[in-house]
This record gives C-alpha cells, sequence and structure tokens, in this order.
C-alpha cells in the first residue's frame, strides 16, 4: 500500500460521459485533476473502446454518438490530464473534521498494491449495472446482460454466441440484437414482458418524441432492421427457465400478464439457443458515495439507492459531487450535462471561477438537463418491471445470492423462522445474503423483492445494505506495504 503526498483539486471516478464531461470544463479554469476508471481506455459504457492497437472500422456510426466520440477525441491524450485507468477504486475517506488540509484520499488498486490520491474535491460519476434477476438456470454460462454482450461488441469485436434469445423490459435489447445481427448471430426471439399498448399509450402522452427524435429514429431503425430479418418480436412474455448441461441450450419464454404473473392458459414458446441476453433494466453504482457518507432516496424506476444532490451536484457530504446515472437514469446526454454542471459546481468551490459567473454558464445545461429527465422519466416508466414478475419469475430452488450460494426458498425460510427481521442489514446477518465478492451488487434487488413481499412493506423500510470500505474484493498481499 502508498499513500500519496500529491495534492489534486479534483478526483475524478469514472470517464464516462459524466466524469469526461466534468474534466473538459475543470481543465478550462486550470485545475489540476486525476481520473481513474477500470476500464484501459475512457469512454464509459456507451463509448466503450478497443484496444489502441485495434483498427475498427465505423467504430460507432451513428449520430447518436457523434459528441460522445469528439469528446473523447478532445481529452483522451490531453496532457494536463492524469489517467490512472485499469484500477479499481476501492473506497473514498472524507477530510477529518481536525484536519488542516481539508482533502479526500481516493484509495484503488491498480495491478501491484492499493494506493491512494489525494484531492480537494471527487467526484463520483460511476454508472450503473444491469439489474440481475433470478430464476432457474439464471447462473448457466450463456445466460448474460444484453449490456455484457454489447461490451465483447464495441471493445473486442466478439460475437459471444451464435444463437440469441433477448429478454427484459427495456429497448436497450433492440439496438444489441441489431448489432449481434450485423455481426452475424442468429436472432431467435426477442421479448417484451410489457404490452406493445404500454409504449405507445405513454408516448401519446409524452412530450419527448419531438424534443428526442433522434432517439425514437435509431429505436424504430433497429426495430425495421429486426423484422425484414425476420426476428420475431413477443410481448407479454418473460423468462421461464433456462436450461442446459454445463452451459446454456435452451430457453424457455412463457406469456405474463400485465403484473407480470404467468398466463397458464397460453402455451409457452422453447428456443434452442447458446446465449441469453437480459435487459429487465438497471441499477446505479452509488456504493462509493454512499461509503464516503453522502445520502441516498430509492426510486425502483430510476435506478435503485441514488444520491441526492442539491442543484451544483454536490452531495450531502461537503466537497463529494455525483453526476451522471448515479443520480438516476437518464442517458448519456443527461449525464455530460450533469457532469458540465459538477464541473463548473467544483470549479466555483475552489475558487477558480466567481460564483456570478457559473450560475451565469450553469443556466443552458441546466434547462437541457430538465428536458433530458423529463425524456428519461418516460423510458424509465415504459421500462418498468411489471409489479409481480420478480416473484413469479423466482422457484425456491432459484439462486438469490450466487456468492454465498442462497437460494430463494432458504431466504424465505429465514424470514418466516425469524419473523423480526426486516431490513437488508439484518438479513445478511442472518442469512448471508450480500456478504460474498459481489458485496450485494447482483442479489440486493432480488433479496430486497422477497423481503418486501413477505412482509408487506417499502423498500425504504428495508434499507439498502451498508456500504463498507473496500466497496470491492481486495487481496491482504494488496494492503502491505510495497518490498524495495
Amino acid at each position: 500500500m502508498t499513500l500519496s503526498r500529491e495534492i489534486f483539486d479534483v478526483a475524478i471516478i469514472g470517464a464516462g460521459p459524466a466524469g469526461l464531461s466534468a474534466a473538459e470544463y475543470l481543465i478550462s479554469t486550470g485545475a489540476r485533476i486525476v481520473i481513474l476508471d477500470e476500464q484501459p481506455r475512457p469512454g464509459g459504457q456507451i463509448t466503450r473502446q478497443p484496444p489502441k492497437d485495434f483498427a475498427v472500422k465505423n467504430w460507432l456510426k451513428g449520430d447518436l454518438y457523434k459528441d460522445l466520440k469528439a469528446l473523447l477525441l478532445r481529452l483522451e491524450d490531453h496532457a494536463e490530464i492524469c489517467w490512472k485507468m485499469s484500477v479499481s477504486v476501492v473506497g473514498i475517506t472524507p477530510p477529518d473534521s481536525d484536519q488542516t488540509d481539508d482533502v479526500y484520499q481516493v484509495w484503488y488498486q491498480d495491478d501491484r498494491a492499493v494506493q491512494t490520491v489525494r484531492a480537494r474535491k471527487v467526484l463520483v460519476a460511476a454508472g450503473c449495472y444491469e439489474r440481475p434477476l433470478a430464476f432457474p438456470g439464471s447462473t448457466l454460462p450463456g445466460v448474460m446482460g444484453a449490456g455484457a454482450i454489447q461490451t465483447f461488441l464495441k471493445s473486442q469485436q466478439v460475437l459471444v454466441g451464435a444463437r440469441f434469445v433477448f429478454a427484459g423490459t427495456h429497448p436497450l435489447q433492440l439496438v444489441v440484437a441489431e448489432q449481434v445481427l450485423d455481426a452475424g448471430g442468429q436472432i431467435e426471439a426477442i421479448a417484451f414482458a410489457q404490452s406493445p399498448l404500454t409504449g405507445v399509450s405513454r408516448l401519446l402522452r409524452s412530450t419527448s418524441l419531438f424534443s428526442h427524435w433522434r432517439v425514437f429514429l435509431m429505436a424504430a431503425r433497429s426495430l425495421i432492421r429486426l423484422r425484414r430479418a425476420g426476428v420475431p418480436l413477443l410481448f407479454k412474455h418473460a423468462v421461464k427457465q433456462a436450461e442446459g448441461v454445463d452451459r446454456l441450450e435452451k430457453v424457455t419464454l412463457q406469456p405474463v400478464i400485465a403484473t407480470g404473473a404467468p398466463k397458464p392458459e397460453r402455451p409457452v414458446r422453447t428456443f434452442t439457443v447458446d446465449r441469453l441476453g437480459m435487459s429487465y433494466g438497471f441499477q446505479v453504482s452509488a456504493e462509493l458515495a454512499r461509503q464516503a457518507g453522502a445520502d441516498a432516496v430509492w426510486s425502483a424506476d430510476q435506478g435503485g439507492w441514488l444520491i441526492s444532490a442539491n442543484s451544483w451536484q454536490e452531495s450531502s457530504q461537503p466537497g463529494l459531487f455525483v453526476a451522471g446515472e448515479i443520480t438516476g437514469m437518464a442517458g448519456a446526454e443527461a449525464s455530460c450535462l450533469e457532469g458540465r454542471i459538477a464541473g463548473l459546481g467544483m470549479a466555483r468551490a475552489l475558487g477558480l471561477i466567481p460564483t456570478g459567473l457559473a450560475d451565469a454558464v450553469a443556466a443552458r445545461p441546466r434547462r437541457q438537463l430538465s428536458r433530458q429527465n423529463a425524456f428519461a422519466g418516460f423510458l424509465n416508466a415504459f421500462s418498468r418491471l411489471p409489479d409481480d414478475l420478480l416473484t413469479h419469475m423466482m422457484t425456491p430452488d432459484s439462486l438469490v445470492c450466487r456468492c454465498e450460494n442462497i437460494t430463494c426458498g432458504a431466504l424465505r425460510q429465514a424470514l418466516t423462522d425469524h419473523p423480526h427481521l426486516l431490513q437488508a442489514n439484518g438479513v445478511k446477518l442472518m442469512t448471508r445474503t450480500g456478504m460474498g465478492l459481489c458485496q450485494g451488487r447482483l442479489c440486493y434487488s432480488i433479496v430486497a423483492e422477497v423481503i418486501r413481499r413477505e412482509r408487506d412493506c417499502s423498500i425504504e423500510d428495508i434499507g439498502p445494505y451498508h456500504a463498507q470500505w473496500p466497496v470491492k474484493p481486495l487481496s491482504i498481499s494488496a494492503l502491505l506495504p510495497r518490498q524495495k
């Protein structure tokens, strides 16, 4: 473990649209910044880059990516940014009340050990991850998130299977399915749990169609391309089970009603495939900000436990700023706007620009952000999980906690045996759900839903798992002093 003495003005955690947008403004004010990210190259998930020695023709073509690619081009080789890539940030230590230098310590692990960077302000722009579900066969190799399938295509130009079924509630699966089709994959079916009338009725009530026509046009193009290729598009269908010996071989889809409960009078459909792409929404990566002391509020539609922020994107923890999906699922354009506002807020707090100028410059991105959030509200409502879907997808043998091998039946039995259990942390102590390497990322939403159903309570009553240092697994050797 190595402790740094150098002090940056700002440490940015996350090199996606939000982090890069904040960095670009901060550089213009003369701020000294460091950016940390788990990936080898900046860009985040939406502009996931291939390795530098890859030559990819027509990488991320289309108008939706144009501005983001230009932002990457301006910043990736910028001499005034200290890049720390391929590292995992494992914790943030806020300034102590009696500290004289009033700086944060950001702890990260590289390929050798745990190290720190010190900064007067910290921006957490850690993004989100795909929402996991529990159902028979959900842990078979070949069952993946749609975004994970897309990651292989974007970063390595690798098609991870031959025959695919996509299932979910989010329109991302249409985009990924089209990319798989273009790469030579065969799409057996795309299933949405909701009715098509749900999306149409919400769209007609929304003002987003005209202000975000490019997004709708992209989705329409993907849909037309898939239909021309003969891909079956199923509505009011969800995954019943995945089957296979050592790997995925079959996926069965079942008809569901509006609440997500099965419709037994309708026949199921089984497909022979080697990949299932799941797209049932996203969860925000808020663990770091919560570990540092930032307040969080629950929103089922927007991605779970969101970090609260003021008009400058500053959290309840002074000096800790947040931007992007961590404040609520709203897409890349909203992330860029929040990142820019956060950059302004940090520059203002550091005394690099006067408050009046900051207010004037922030006015336009704030107006734009308001429009983006309105569109995000439509998309999140369209993608909302039917109320009973998670419950009916699970069976007693379904694994709710993969790390600790805890089944849905075992969790329900523990709740029956201990009627006083209500909060997630109490259930964690009693059953070990959330104690594994993922620290609850893969099981929390499933465990919380089981508790909510069994106790007839709200998620706010259940609460989140405690976010603890380190937020990601560390070896003991990584914490030891380096041998010289």
